[in-house]
């Protein structure tokens, strides 16, 4: 039996799914569209910011996160690489760490603007 939960996650657009993975670790602040915020995938009548993919092209996957700077960057880039790397099978994927947090900065919710607009 398939739940509701099961049936929204697969109509959701594949940068939607990265997006949600990136956000889920603890240590990612929110997703970033990186300079000029080019760094999207742009939907029918949305966009996901910080979550670029290119399956169809066979590039990297794209995304750009702020951290929260609780551990050092490779440890939670390679973290981050393998949440997503879970959801899309993907062996190319490329995480930029737009900024970083340090731990007394850290904002009321760590989950900020990478959902899909």
């Amino acid at each position: 039996m398939t739940t509701e939960n099961e049936t929204t996650r697969e109509h959701e657009h594949v940068a939607e799914r990265i997006a949600a993975a990136a956000l889920e670790h603890p240590c990612v602040v929110r997703l970033d569209g990186g300079e000029h915020g080019i760094v999207a995938t742009h939907l029918p009548g949305r966009r996901v910011t910080g979550v670029r993919t290119t399956a169809d092209t066979g590039d990297a996957t794209e995304v750009c996160v702020v951290l929260l700077l609780r551990r050092p960057v490779p440890e939670l880039v390679a973290e981050i690489r393998e949440r997503i790397r879970e959801v899309t099978d993907e062996t190319m994927i490329d995480v930029t760490v737009a900024d970083v947090l340090a731990p007394e900065h850290e904002p009321e919710s760590n989950h900020g603007t990478g959902e899909a607009r």
